[in-house]
């Protein structure tokens, strides 16, 4: 066996940062890591298996990882808890050989897995394919066999890593203890995370796919080509056709984009173990879980509903957390252009912060998690918006802790639209101007700044101004609220702070000279004009979509009747959030949020395949007996 000092693992991370691979700084094959730390409960050294084949049900091989505490090269002779950690994103990456030693030495038995048909597993690789359930068991079960094992097996990942998570438990190991879902564990993908109320989540999909699809090439001229190839420009050329994209080179990740794009019905295709866990909750395992999401994550939905239907059928402990990041974000104190304080970052996200959960449900140490409340969560806001040395607005915010979610206090308020633009608690009145119509072109979509778009696109919070790095975007890169194709309704500046902390819902009356079309809502946070931001800033905050022929919950296509009025339910995702005095409240309406969501062509015709594009005028009723508005969760006044 080799020796990793402490040095090689720092040069390893280095290389990572700077694009070089994982051979060029870490050994291969067994080796030992060292970092001796002053505190007495640590064990000094690693040992490390690589490529430990663990044969699944069908006979698959699996490629495992296996880090054990060591004393020199001498492995402990006491079972300890397992903690396992399966990914798609090769288990040999530097940062996250860091985390499993780190693990390892504070006396876990650390199992990290490339999944099926990735990096060194054998077998074909599937986006959210059943096999993830069935191979997590039977690793979960394995692992627990092991001689060293004391048979408690726990969870932690984030992503994909919580996907996988999430799809092993559904079938309910025996020897699986606790789990901590970071971002990831869809309660529905067919309404959130690929598909979101009828809309295609396109933007996250494409990009991953083509990311997917370079990373697995053996072919140099296709790596060359897709490396080459601006994949954004391939938005101007949706939806795509099968055989005729750079995707083609791997059919794999081209079947799955293709599938999950035309699939627009709810039907057998979501309802797999690896599509959803809503379907499934009743079977899964009654362990205890952290479920951790972020304001401006992509599965922020499911998250709070796995935590909140599985808290209510199970007797484990269920907690939930939520700060202001986008996805992967949990040890940023920003998101986006916009900073929260160095309170919003989990510093210690990686190793203590896990380290915390983990003691306390495998080793029966006493720790925080112990005492802390069921619900812990960041309300963005509060700061005093001077721009920080990276150029971020300052929005500052804090934690709260509650027993529920959302906090019993908080208070569902509604406010109305009004004809003139403006957004109050008093509802219309007759008289008032009845509706508002805009004209919404397929070929010129409003442009997506920010928001739960997952890291593949700027996520996060953004000024609301069309810029030159934001696909879709044109010049002359005015304010999203100058397009003629955006509805703003308003407050007046606010006369005394309002914090909100819970779900967002927006009811429209509108209809369409169309058959189908979209309609769009986000909630903005207005900054007014300061020395730091001369134009002021638009903050998003929240946003989501509704496909009007997928209305009133239908999961089959109906498609509208021209100029009917229809009531339409938005439901973005829930946020936290202080809108200091003199901000104002914001919602703006529109009919496309590209490339987040792929555009409705307004024609009809089947989603995901269509040659032609329809120009339509949308109209939002605002009248006494058309009272659209947004619910907000409105907290007391502290």
């Amino acid at each position: 066996m080799t020796k990793t000092t402490a040095g090689i693992l720092r040069n390893s991370l280095l290389a990572a940062a700077m694009g070089f691979g994982v051979a060029a700084a870490v050994p291969c094959s067994a080796q030992v890591a060292t970092a001796v730390s002053k505190e007495p409960n640590l064990y000094p050294d690693v040992v490390h298996q690589s490529d430990v084949m663990m044969k699944a049900r069908d006979g698959v091989e699996l490629a495992t990882d296996i880090y054990r505490p060591a004393h020199g090269s001498m492995a402990v002779e006491e079972k300890l808890p397992v903690l396992l950690h399966r990914t798609p994103y090769d288990k040999a990456a530097p940062a996250t050989i860091a985390i499993a030693e780190t693990l390892a030495r504070h006396g876990y038995v650390v199992v990290v897995q490339d999944t099926r048909g990735r990096h060194h597993s054998k077998g074909v690789f599937e986006k959210y394919y059943v096999y993830d359930a069935y191979d997590g068991y039977d690793t979960i079960e394995w692992a627990a066999a092991l001689p060293y094992s004391n048979g408690k097996v726990g969870m932690f990942g984030t992503s994909y890593a919580a996907h996988t998570q999430a799809d092993a438990s559904k079938l309910n190991p025996p020897h699986l203890s606790t789990m901590v879902l970071n971002m990831g564990g869809m309660a529905n993908a067919w309404n959130h995370s690929v598909r979101y109320d009828g809309a295609f989540e396109m933007g996250r999909q494409f990009t991953w796919a083509w990311e997917q699809a370079l990373a697995d090439t053996k072919d140099p001229v296709a790596k060359a080509m897709l490396t080459k190839e601006p994949e954004f420009d391939w938005y101007s050329a949706l939806p795509l056709r099968k055989g005729l994209s750079p995707l083609s080179i791997e059919p794999v990740y081209e079947g799955y984009y293709l599938d999950e794009a035309t699939k627009a019905d709810y039907g057998p295709y979501w309802e797999t173990l690896g599509m959803q866990w809503e379907k499934y909750y009743a079977q899964t395992a009654d362990v205890p879980m952290l479920h951790i999401g972020g304001w401006y994550d992509i599965y922020l939905r499911g998250t709070i509903e796995n935590f909140d239907k599985l808290g209510a059928m199970k007797k484990s402990p269920m907690r939930l957390m939520i700060g202001p990041w986008v996805h992967h974000g949990d040890t940023f104190e920003y998101a986006g252009d916009v900073d929260f304080g160095p309170d919003a970052a989990i510093t210690d996200f990686d190793t203590d912060f896990h380290l915390r959960w983990f003691d306390f449900y495998l080793k029966g140490i006493k720790t925080s998690v112990a005492t802390e409340a069921p619900v812990k969560y960041f309300v963005m806001g509060g700061g005093d918006a001077h721009k920080d040395k990276a150029g971020r607005l300052y929005a500052g915010g804090r934690w709260e802790s509650a027993q529920q979610w959302p906090p019993a206090v908080a208070k569902a308020t509604m406010f109305y639209l009004h004809g003139d633009g403006s957004l109050s608690e008093k509802s219309p009145v007759a008289g008032e101007v009845a509706a508002t119509t805009y004209q919404y072109d397929p070929n010129h979509p409003v442009p997506s700044i920010g928001g739960g778009v997952s890291h593949r696109l700027k996520d996060g919070a953004y000024d609301q101004r069309e810029r030159v790095d934001m696909p879709g975007s044109r010049a002359p890169y005015l304010p999203l609220r100058s397009r003629s194709d955006v509805l703003v309704f308003e407050t007046e500046p606010l006369k005394e702070d309002v914090t909100v902390a819970g779900p967002v819902e927006v009811t429209l009356y509108a209809s369409s000279s169309g058959v189908d079309t979209d309609f769009t809502a986000k909630l903005v946070d207005v900054y007014p004009p300061s020395e730091s931001f001369p134009q002021g800033f638009d903050m998003n905050l929240t946003d989501g979509i509704l496909r009007a022929s997928y209305r009133d919950d239908l999961k089959t296509r109906k498609l509208m009747k021209p100029g009917e009025v229809y009531t339409l339910t938005i439901r973005p995702f829930d946020t936290a959030n202080v809108f200091k005095k003199g901000h104002r409240i914001r919602v703006d309406l529109s009919s496309s949020n590209f490339p987040r969501f792929d555009v409705n062509p307004n024609t009809g015709e089947p989603l995901g395949s269509s040659r032609r594009t329809l120009v339509v005028n949308n109209t939002i009723f605002h009248d006494a007996k058309h009272a659209s508005a947004i619910k907000l969760s409105v907290m007391p006044a502290r």
